[in-house]
């Protein structure tokens, strides 16, 4: 039976990049993403590699449509990795915001993530080996105002990853977690990038490179996995700094460039 990689939010960005890496190396692909986003191209990029590649189109934050979906994959494919990719945020100021947009974040960056990856783990377990990244972010480690729900979505995704890790080593499963930068995907997220001068475009990596690092060092059972010189650096180096002196300063920036 033919085995599969399932990246959810396959439709654009670092998910399109890490469909056609996973496709790059011979590997078939379950795509998901939002309807109306290009997805089917995406697939039949994947398919001209010479895999399979089948895609579904539904909303993620839609408990029961997700839930289907896994329902559906776990009858008819032999699921060995699993990439939580699907994910949104901004930078808004909360007491503003409508609750569906707070709800939205915690939806898909969290209960998405967790539900899916709930689902499919029978399936995952049918293998010798099977893995599961997860993608999280540079904010989860940096409390920031004008963000707020974001980096929290992103550090739960950080702490539900190490402790899946421990709890499924013994099932031949391996847990990783991506910890990423800015990545110039969309025209707001590069003029974003533009505003923060110096150091936003040296912190910047292309969606290209990220994926592939990203799938190699999760074949290669990575706990942390932090794409770019800079952005390693300074995941390491930012947790020395006290927590509030990091959340007074980056909420600053924000403030100041996103706003």
């Amino acid at each position: 039976m033919a085995k599969y990689a399932v990246v959810t939010g396959a439709s654009s960005g670092l998910g399109r990049c890490i469909a056609l890496e996973l496709a790059g190396k011979q590997i078939n692909t379950i795509l998901t993403a939002l309807p109306g986003e290009n997805l089917a191209e995406v697939c039949e990029a994947c398919r001209k590699t010479g895999t399979l590649s089948e895609y579904f189109e539904f909303d993620m934050t839609d408990k029961a449509a997700l839930v289907a979906f896994a329902a559906t994959v776990n009858s008819g494919y032999d699921v060995f990795a699993l990439v939580n990719n699907a994910g949104t945020g901004g930078s808004r100021r909360f007491g503003e915001v409508p609750l569906s947009y707070v709800d939205t974040i915690v939806q898909l960056n969290v209960a998405a993530t967790v539900i899916l990856t709930h689902e499919l783990l029978p399936n995952l377990r049918r293998n010798a080996q099977s893995f599961i990244l997860n993608i999280s972010s540079m904010a989860g480690i940096i409390p920031t105002g004008y963000k707020t729900v974001y980096p929290a979505s992103k550090a739960f995704i950080k702490n539900f990853s190490l402790g899946l890790r421990e709890e499924l080593k013994p099932d031949g499963i391996s847990v990783s977690f991506a910890v990423l930068g800015p990545m110039p995907t969309k025209p707001e997220i590069i003029s974003r990038i533009n505003r923060q001068g110096l150091i936003g475009r040296s912190l910047s990596v292309a969606p290209e490179k990220v994926a592939k690092i990203c799938v190699r060092k999760m074949f290669s059972k990575r706990r942390a996995i932090v794409p770019g010189k800079l952005n390693a650096l300074s995941f390491h180096l930012v947790k020395i700094v006290p927590e509030y002196l990091r959340g007074m300063l980056m909420s600053r920036s924000v403030r100041k460039h996103e706003l």
